[in-house]
Formats: C-alpha cells, structure tokens, sequence
C-alpha cells in the first residue's frame, strides 16, 4: 500500500511545478543541481530536491528572475538578516488575502470580534521597511472589505502617540487589539497607567510577534492590563509566527496556549513533548498555504510567497506534530477534554514548536544562554514589580582572555531606585533562573563556582539602552 503523503504536499507540487516553469532563477536552480522537474511527483521524489535559502538562491540569482515571469510584486518590505545587509521581500494581493484570513480566524474565532463590533487595531510594530506594521494593517484594511466594523491606526513604536490613542480614541469603540512586540506592548500599557489612562475599562486584546515569551510573561501583561479572557482564559493574547520572507505563517490558539501552559507546569508533560527546560512558541499552521518539513533539526517550507519559496530553510530549529500525534499525546496526558473545550477539534491542523535561536544567545564559556532562560529569573514574584523585563545581556574576558564574566543590563520599572539589596535579590533570582532553566549553565555552575555567577548592572528607567528606536528590543549585545 503506497504511503500516504503529507497533508499540504500537493498544494507543495503544484507551486513546485509551477515554479520550475515560470520563476527563471528557480528553473536555473533545478538545472544546476540536475533535477528534472517532470520526474518530481511524489513526496519521496520532492524530499531529493535541494533545498533553498538566501545566499545560495536568494542572493545567487538575479533579483527579477525570482518572481514568476519576472513581475515584481507592488509592496516591498525589508529584512536585515544576520549580515546585516537588507534583502527585499515584495508581495501581492495573493499574500495579503492570506495574511487577512489568518488575522480573521484570530479575530473572529479567538477574540471573538463580531463584524458589527466598532473594532480599533491599534499597530505598534515598527512600520519603516519592515513587515510586521504593514502586514498587520493591510489584513485588517482587508476585514474591511469583508464586512467588518473595523479601523486601524498606526502609532508604530511611538509610544507616547500609542498612549494618547489609548487615551483619547480607544474609549468609543467596542473592541481593541493592541499589536505589537511583548516588551514594547508592556512599556506602552505601563505608561498608559502610569498617565492614568484607564485602560482596564478597554476590551482588549493583545496581538503579538517577533519573540517568545513565557506564560509568567502572559500572565503579567494579561494582569496589568486588566484583560478580560474569553475561552476560560486562553483567549486574551494570540502570538503570530511570521517572517519577512512568507508574512504570517503561523499563531497560537487556545489549545497551544493550554499546552504551553501546561509544559511549564509539568516536566513529565514536557518531557512527553520532547522538551526540556526551554518551552518554545507553539503555533498552528494552514499546510495548504504553508508546507513544512524538517532537515536536521531545521524547518524548511515550501510557500506561495511574493517570491515564491520551494524548500526553503529560514534556519529556524523546531519540531512539527500532526493533528491527530498530537491528539494521542493530549490523551495520554488526561488534558484531551480540556483542550478540546478550547476548541481543539475546531483548528484540526499541524503543530509547530519553534526552538531557540543561536543567533540571539549570549555565549558564556562556550554554552549558550537564551533570552528566555534570563527572563524567568526577571518574572518571578518577589522580582517583576521592581523591572520593566528588559535586559542586555553580554560577555566580556579579563586576564588576558583567561576569564570570562556575564553582564546582564537591567531596567528597573518606573520610580524603582537602585539599591544594593535589590541588586542582590534580581542577581539571585536570575541565577536560581539559569540554573532551573539551563542545564548546561547548571553544570558549569557546579564546575567553575563563583565564577559562573552573573554580574547585574542596574539601569534607571527610560535609560537610553532601553528604548526600541527602530524594530525589537535587542537582548543581548557582543
């Protein structure tokens, strides 16, 4: 009995063989490495082909031959990438009906939005070149033209402009989604209240993207402003997985969140997941718009882009579960009813579990430590009150490189001063934080001592180093 192929392969198929027509640098690209792409047609035959990625496709063509029969698409975002050297990612009407659909099902079915609702979608993404600010404000012009009640306004990372629009045009609507990045988000409702914007009179939604966050995080924000949760308090917040290169990918949904949840709570729960002491974002996926796989611990898609992307590798590690993989695991852990109240049945589609990235590690005596492992030393109860949840994280060697010392930045909230038995207390807290959370820093703790032990240096409030000037928060510095 043949095996049956992956849900979203023949869509996959499709545009792979669409593409190997019409894209010039796709069909040089098949040549070069030999494939011939009449003789493609099955999932066993499409996992032969190479894959693709910026410098050995992207960037090796010439940037009209990427697009099919050469026509560029009208809306041209940007996106840095680790070199530092901006790539152009154009798309069309065809990406933003799919990004408008996604933000539906969110909307709609997660917040609960109905289209009479006078509905106010606050964008704090950074608008400029990048993706997110535009992406999010073309889907909701998008609600528009299906029938929904619904505005948008884009203060960008201006948070004072956010602020007043909180204050003064918030109130005479029914509903508000406040999108933007998690630490962004929180300094923007921190400011609101410390301007005593009643913002907990709001009905709000959070819309977020760019990083992961932990549910102790989700927790706070949910708590200080004051939102009111539908779906017995997995609704209030919903992440986005997207990139430059494909727009929104992914999100969370109540049954993603519950298994985060859940995954922090129980490490046997983890365990069973695969997962250690990181608890990655957890997102579903359309696999008709968007086909994963996994090659060494990375995920590659095959996508109807702007430029359209065949096996592409983002170099972003994670792992997929099924549907119905997933439904045996929930099952096996007595959690199936619970989330099927949350309308486990209702998104019958693939899970992706995003890992974490290298690229935003700090490196201390060759282990790598993640923002997240950090940020759980910062949300802790005796802890988060007196910091905004900012860091900056580096290394730096003494005696002639025979040493080595991690520095955290920390911003201290609103009206807090730095003391020397608040020092105290944030170090010991973030480090009882690395070692439950990393153990390859437990390990070096046991074996160098003291000397593992990060230094805090203690940052005012609306210090500089602090305020997001152009896209995300930086966690870490070299």
């Amino acid at each position: 009995m043949a095996k049956k192929n992956p849900e979203g392969f023949k869509e996959a198929l499709k545009l792979f063989k669409e593409s190997a027509r019409i894209v010039p640098a796709y069909g040089s690209f098949l040549r070069k490495h030999g494939v011939n792409p009449v003789k493609v047609n099955s999932y066993a035959d499409f996992v032969k082909v190479p894959a693709t990625d910026k410098p050995h496709y992207l960037r090796a063509f010439d940037f009209f031959d990427l697009f099919p029969k050469s026509k560029v698409p009208p809306m041209i975002s940007a996106s840095s990438g680790s070199s530092g050297k901006p790539f152009y990612w154009p798309r069309g009407e065809e990406q933003e009906k799919v990004g408008g659909r996604q933000h539906e099902r969110i909307f709609r079915d997660i917040f609960g939005v109905k289209k009479e609702d006078r509905t106010l979608v606050v964008v704090c993404f950074s608008m400029g070149t990048w993706i997110a600010g535009s992406f999010t404000m073309t889907s909701v012009r998008w609600l528009e033209k299906q029938g929904y009640n619904i505005s948008v306004i884009t203060p960008s990372i201006e948070k004072e402009d956010a602020v007043n629009i909180l204050r003064d045009l918030a109130p005479i609507f029914d509903r508000i989604i406040l999108a933007g990045y998690p630490p962004f988000l929180r300094d923007v409702i921190e400011e609101a209240r410390a301007q005593k914007v009643n913002i907990k009179n709001l009905r709000l939604n959070l819309l977020f993207a760019g990083e992961n966050f932990s549910e102790k995080y989700r927790a706070i924000i949910h708590q200080i402003s004051g939102i009111k949760n539908g779906f017995n308090g997995f609704s209030g917040s919903v992440s986005i997985y997207g990139t430059a290169d494909a727009g929104a990918i992914g999100h969370e949904t109540p049954a993603t969140i519950l298994i985060r949840r859940t995954a922090f709570e129980n490490k046997s729960f983890a365990k069973t997941l695969g997962l250690d002491s990181f608890i990655p974002t957890i997102v579903q996926y359309d696999p008709r718009h968007v086909f994963f796989e996994m090659a060494e611990g990375e995920l590659l898609f095959t996508a109807r882009a702007g430029i359209p992307l065949m096996r592409y590798n983002i170099h972003d590690t994670g792992r997929i579960i099924g549907h119905e993989d997933m439904r045996v695991i929930l099952k096996k852990a007595n959690i199936l009813d619970r989330a099927r109240a949350l309308g486990f049945e209702k998104w019958k589609s693939p899970f992706i579990f995003l890992g974490a990235r290298s690229d935003v590690a700090t490196t201390f005596y060759a282990l790598n430590i993640y923002p997240e492992n950090i940020k759980v030393g910062l949300e802790r109860k005796n802890v988060y009150k007196f910091v905004t949840g900012k860091f900056i994280a580096y290394t730096r060697l003494f005696r002639n490189g025979r040493d080595q010392k991690l520095f955290i930045e920390v911003e201290l909230a609103r009206g807090v001063k730095p003391a020397p038995k608040l020092l105290a207390k944030i170090r010991q807290s973030v480090f009882e934080g690395l070692t439950s959370k990393n153990m390859e820093y437990r390990k070096l703790n046991r074996s160098i001592g003291a000397k593992a032990l990060p230094n805090i240096i203690l940052a005012q409030f609306g210090d500089p180093r602090f305020v997001v000037r152009k896209s995300k928060h930086k966690w870490s510095k070299r």
